[in-house]
């Protein structure tokens, strides 16, 4: 049974102090009050583990992503706008090792490279890029054109989702092909439980995709996509958003990662969690 204090949402995570907005980041968010929701970052220090959240787009996910969900729980949630939510990515120093979890969309207004820039880091510096699956939002970040964004970035994928969207037909799987194929010299095709660089251990979460990966630094877990929609799924997390394409195997992923970061006192970093990105 999921532990209550797992409904401790990211601003308790504020509230708690676990982590600090850095001044060079404070001093590079003063644009208009629209902006800055949108470009604000989060860093957490972990014991040894250092996570900055990058949020890409701060959004609404619309009920209709949700079509499995009961009208009346909606309205009782007071979600009928709209549920919090975001695209992001996180940037975590590991063991020495610095790496980059997915990208974003990738889009001309994609706040994730300004936001590395204003941390003194080049796309050409990211050395180690883990991805947790390769829906656009995800991998957008990866190409500019026909150009690779971070052309010295190891890039690791799990063989399960390789595979999975390679089979996939074109009209589906065409910028995933792109993408992995302009970085086949720096693809690491891994494996559920394999240890990677930065001491980060690779977890089985499929069924939103094929291979869909959660990655374990320390305290921290990474979680991609086992929650799309935060105030509706943690408390109901046989819920699923229309972008799991496995929903029986999603469900049963989200339900073990939640109760393996609840059991295990972990902080959860979610590419579509809201502001500031991590629920402890």
């Amino acid at each position: 049974m999921m532990k209550q204090s797992f409904l401790i949402a990211a601003a308790a995570l504020l509230l708690a102090g676990c982590g600090q907005t850095t001044q060079k980041q404070e001093q590079a968010q003063k644009p208009s009050a629209t902006e800055a929701a949108s470009n604000e970052t989060k860093t957490v220090r972990l014991g040894d583990v250092n996570v900055t959240w990058l949020p890409d787009v701060v959004n609404k996910q619309s009920t209709k992503t949700f079509p499995d969900a009961d009208p009346n729980l909606i309205d009782s949630l007071g979600l009928q706008e709209g549920i919090p939510s975001s695209i992001g990515t996180f940037l975590v120093e590991s063991n020495g090792t610095q790496i980059l979890f997915d990208t974003g969309l990738g889009k001309e207004n994609s706040a994730v490279l300004a936001q590395l820039d204003s941390m003194g880091i080049k796309p050409t510096d990211i050395k180690y890029l883990y991805l947790t699956h390769l829906h656009g939002d995800h991998i957008g970040g990866m190409m500019r054109g026909e150009e690779k964004v971070f052309p010295n970035a190891a890039v690791y994928l799990a063989q399960e989702e390789y595979d999975g969207w390679m089979k996939m037909p074109a009209e589906k799987n065409a910028q995933a092909v792109k993408t992995l194929t302009a970085y086949k010299e720096q693809l690491h095709l891994i494996a559920f439980g394999d240890t990677l660089p930065g001491n980060v251990v690779a977890i089985n979460a499929v069924g939103h995709t094929p291979g869909h990966t959660v990655y374990q630094a320390g305290k921290l877990l990474i979680v991609g996509d086992i929650l799309h929609g935060v105030a509706l799924q943690l408390a109901n997390p046989d819920i699923c958003p229309t972008y799991d394409m496995d929903k029986a195997k999603a469900i049963e992923s989200r339900k073990r990662i939640l109760k393996y970061a609840a059991d295990n006192g972990l902080t959860m970093a979610g590419m579509h969690f809201p502001a500031p990105g991590f629920i402890k």
